[in-house]
């Protein structure tokens, strides 16, 4: 990697660590603000979907802005809103539109730095693995701010504290990317009219028609998200009931460290293997260890939601990169758009699911109910990889190898 992609890679990283703080920051500090404002666990919840629904939303509008006016622009205004509102709460509907807002404001991140690592970087799968890696650290550091040590935020203070850091670490990096220059096409932060008009010769040369793999991606996307939304809105209370009610917190951050960990395998295998040879294993290696997540205890918990953390965000960097391989060029940030609205605007309904499971029975049973979709994105990533094999076959083999590596 050269400077300039050394240098593009590490602002990302930050704003990808920062968009999840911002993220996680309600799962981790449910209890709390359960507790202040005595909710039940299914509003808890229907506002983790609402939030969920924003973050999502956003992300179409944002592939489009990106793919015109650049990624760091973007990222600016993924930044510039404010937690501040969410900590002045007095009440859950104040809570869920405060939610819904930051939600709307930072749900632009996704696509736009997603774009920049898969366009601005030529080791496309492993700066998207390091970028899976700075996420996930900034979601594995967080709960430690928030309430993983004596001395955190919400212990010392109250769980508004959090929010109004999360404000605080916001608008640093919005005043600091503002600042930057980031170029993802050379030494421009976009495409020109010309490069639009003439696609790059690999698009030329494979006019296969990728129009079905994409929306299957998009599918696997929606149900992976689904899991996601419930498992990271559920998992801290799941550990503070079967592990321990303080420290909870702390348990996430190193279940968190595990998937950084695999983000980085997932992204360095990706470089090696084609892709949808990868989804299949990754996919259903999560599943037994999302089952184990739900009807274990004790610090065998610990282990095994760290292993299912792991197997999960391993998978990240592979569909990510299947994402850029199947989008038509000068769409890319677009393509990234509609995905992360699959994932984490349609994918939100994890929350309300989980939180009724939660409602109706308990966090053991929303695991297990989690379990059903995790295991439908396998069934969609090997057919993913059948498709693939059946592409490659179709074409000359100097072909074939030119679009695997």
């Amino acid at each position: 990697m050269n400077p300039t992609e050394r240098r593009l890679i590490g602002h990302i990283a930050a704003a990808h660590a920062t968009a999840h703080a911002i993220e996680l920051s309600y799962a981790i500090l449910l209890t709390r603000i359960q507790e202040d404002f005595g909710t039940r666990d299914v509003v808890m919840g229907a506002i983790a979907t609402i939030f969920g629904w924003a973050f999502g939303t956003t992300a179409i509008p944002a592939g489009f802005l990106t793919d015109r006016l650049g990624s760091r622009q973007v990222l600016v205004y993924a930044f510039g809103g404010s937690a501040v509102m969410v900590g002045l709460a007095q009440n859950g509907w104040w809570l869920a539109a405060g939610l819904a807002g930051l939600g709307l404001t930072s749900g632009l991140y996704h696509p736009a730095g997603l774009s920049a690592m898969a366009q601005g970087v030529r080791q496309r799968g492993m700066a998207l693995g390091l970028h899976g890696v700075a996420g996930n650290l900034g979601q594995a550091l967080w709960p430690l701010l928030l309430t993983g040590t004596p001395v955190s935020l919400a212990i010392v203070f109250d769980w508004r504290f959090g929010f109004f850091g999360v404000a605080g670490l916001s608008t640093v990096l919005a005043v600091f990317l503002a600042r930057a220059h980031l170029p993802v096409h050379g030494e421009s932060e976009v495409l020109s009219a010309e490069e639009l008009a003439e696609p790059p010769a690999e698009h030329k040369s494979h006019p296969r028609n990728l129009l079905t793999p994409l929306l299957l991606t998009y599918a696997a996307f929606v149900l992976s998200g689904i899991v996601y939304r419930g498992v990271i809105t559920y998992l801290p209370k799941h550990l503070e009931e079967m592990v321990s009610h303080d420290f909870g917190g702390s348990f996430v951050s190193v279940a968190l460290v595990l998937g950084a960990t695999g983000q980085f395998v997932g992204g360095s295998i990706s470089q090696r293997v084609r892709l949808e040879r990868v989804a299949p294993v990754t996919s259903a290696m999560a599943v037994p260890a999302l089952i184990l997540t739900a009807i274990v205890g004790g610090p065998a918990l610990v282990v095994v939601s760290s292993a299912f953390v792991f197997f999960y965000f391993a998978s990240q960097p592979v569909f990510t990169g299947l994402i850029a391989d199947y989008s038509p060029p000068g769409a890319v940030g677009r393509s990234y758009g509609v995905s992360f609205f699959a994932g984490f605007g349609l994918g939100s309904l994890g929350g309300v699911i989980a939180g009724a499971l939660v409602d109706t029975w308990d966090t053991q049973a929303a695991f297990l109910g989690l379990t059903v979709f995790m295991a439908l994105v396998v069934g969609l990533s090997i057919t993913l990889w059948s498709l693939a094999e059946r592409r490659y076959r179709g074409i000359s083999p100097p072909a074939a190898v030119e679009s695997a590596t």
